[in-house]
């Protein structure tokens, strides 16, 4: 094999195995399992170093995310364990990262299983408790599920083309006459459940959510989700509702800036 190597080349790399200096002082000759292990140890120094430096990245980013308000989780999907997981997940990365930074959450949800979407309300309610301040916007529509998880925010809005679906918990069930009768109380404890979220948060009472909503999908525009109580106002009515959307505050206004006024 050709061996193209410049002699100087050849004569450095002999220093580094044999443990020579470049003022031609011998020093403790190196065996090739010495020089090799140097090698790895100086290669986990750097990628040690590189880690620091991409954790120190992480934070900073975080920090500059925390500034601009920019903590802002698109929830576009069905409501079921690997959303509501992914979800969880994310929020709690940032609520490490920037306790009681302000978080908004964008719906468009066709909703989905009730357990699941109570898991990830109960979150979103651990979150105010830990002092994040927390926005939910419904675009598209929040059905269902949708419809429940609007209500975990602090500040509810609307887009003026959204819908909000309320229907009844919906559940098969099979086997034999005492499992499904189970099975339906169950089935009703779900709801009683969903019910007192949307009367507690609404202007709406049990009973009346029960016989607006029974045997039959329940469908609300956003001025009549407004109207009653299920969001505090319909996104856009304010100039500065595109930045709930943007960032998880609105930016301070210029004038606001100038005047030193929060």
């Amino acid at each position: 094999m050709e061996n193209n190597q410049t002699p100087a080349h050849d004569e450095s790399v002999n220093q580094a195995a044999l443990g020579t200096t470049s003022d031609g002082k011998n020093a403790r000759a190196q065996t090739p399992e010495e020089y090799r292990k140097k090698l790895e140890l100086r290669k986990l120094e750097i990628d040690v170093a590189k880690g620091e430096l991409d954790l120190d990245n992480l934070y900073s980013k975080a920090d500059q995310a925390f500034a601009d308000g920019a903590f802002v989780y698109n929830f576009f999907e069905g409501v079921n364990e690997k959303s509501v997981s992914a979800c969880i997940n994310t929020l709690a990365k940032w609520s490490r990262l920037a306790p009681k930074a302000n978080i908004t959450l964008i719906l468009n949800t066709p909703g989905g299983l009730v357990k699941e979407g109570l898991a990830l309300y109960d979150y979103l309610t651990i979150l105010k408790m830990a002092g994040h301040y927390l926005t939910v916007v419904a675009l598209g529509r929040a059905a269902s599920m949708g419809s429940i998880l609007l209500q975990a925010g602090d500040r509810r809005l609307i887009g003026p083309n959204a819908f909000v679906l309320l229907h009844e918990v919906s559940a098969g069930t099979s086997g034999k006459v005492s499992e499904m009768e189970e099975s339906v109380e169950f089935t009703s404890r779900l709801q009683d459940k969903l019910l007192k979220i949307l009367a507690s948060k609404s202007k709406l009472t049990v009973r009346q959510i029960k016989s607006r909503w029974k045997k039959t999908d329940y469908w609300l525009d956003a001025d009549e989700t407004v109207l009653d109580g299920l969001a505090d106002r319909v996104l856009g009515t304010d100039p500065t509702d595109a930045d709930y959307v943007r960032f998880a505050y609105p930016l301070k206004k210029k004038s606001e800036t100038d005047d030193g006024n929060e």
